[in-house]
């Protein structure tokens, strides 16, 4: 196995995913027990595909399986690019949201998310100032909503970067609103602007998947760049950087980025990665 820091090139930084090769054989419990031994935000074990895809991922929080995460499958191409010894242009994972391409371009893997689903949400933004202990005049004048491109995020945008580094979020609450809106966790954002660089950053708090804030989240970026190819960049193809994790001491880059498609808005992201663990799982008994 291996433990890779995505959206990163340089060890300890990013976010921290474990890499199981092989898992084929073993159970969902056992894999479920083992992303709680790794207590990472994810863990994700590589089986042999089903279909025409290069491997199929498996992906656990410490709590339940996930049918997709951004950070695990950088991770995984990552490893499975090394252990293949080799670096093809493009990938093909298959997870539990189906096929998901990965494009290789020298230390960037840069994976295409499922197209976005929107949904309005009944809570209100004094309700989520409550649940960050912000002010509410600290939030932004723009929709909350959740979004997904494979895993749902409640996203709310926040005034400025004072806000963002300043919110003290209440674990509780935040698990109690997400739980009954469906939503995996809660995503804050600030905007600098499309002139920018980076344009964005972000933070992401998950206490019901048993994460209490994710380093770097690609699903939760995913999420944002749909908000704002929809809500504010009416352009019908663009891109940004995003940073994530500064809090944390763990920052890393995300390249965000979308296309309007016939089939509907497209969104990529990206990201480098970089090994800093390598070993292997004696499980003895568990099973």
């Amino acid at each position: 196995m291996l433990q890779i820091d995505a959206f990163s090139d340089r060890p300890l930084l990013g976010n921290p995913a474990a890499v199981v090769f092989d898992a084929d054989n073993l159970s969902t419990e056992i894999m479920q027990r083992i992303a709680r031994e790794m207590n990472l935000s994810e863990t994700v074990f590589l089986l042999r595909p089903t279909g025409d895809a290069d491997y199929r991922a498996r992906i656990f929080t410490p709590v339940r399986e996930l049918p997709f995460a951004g950070h695990p499958t950088i991770a995984a191409a990552h490893a499975f690019c090394g252990e293949q010894s080799r670096k093809p242009q493009s990938l093909m994972q298959e997870c539990g949201i189906g096929l998901v391409p990965i494009r290789v371009e020298d230390d960037l893997y840069t994976m295409t998310q499922a197209t976005p689903q929107f949904r309005d949400v009944p809570v209100t933004k004094a309700e989520l100032a409550e649940a960050i202990c912000l002010p509410i005049d600290m939030l932004a004048h723009s929709p909350h909503r959740i979004v997904s491109t494979g895993v749902p995020w409640l996203l709310l945008e926040l005034h400025d970067l004072q806000a963002l580094t300043g919110l003290r979020p209440d674990p509780g609450r935040i698990e109690r609103i997400c739980h009954g809106l469906g939503a995996a966790g809660l995503t804050v954002f600030v905007d600098s602007g499309s002139g920018a660089t980076p344009r964005l950053r972000v933070r992401t708090f998950a206490p019901g998947e048993g994460v209490a804030e994710d380093p770097v989240c690609g699903s939760g970026n995913g999420a944002i760049a749909a908000w704002i190819a929809t809500h504010r960049d009416a352009v019908p193809r663009a891109g940004y950087l995003s940073e994530q994790g500064v809090e944390m001491g763990r920052r890393g880059l995300v390249h965000a980025g979308w296309e309007t498609t016939a089939e509907g808005l497209r969104i990529t992201i990206g990201g480098a990665a970089c090994i800093v663990l390598r070993g292997e799982l004696d499980l003895g008994d568990a099973s």
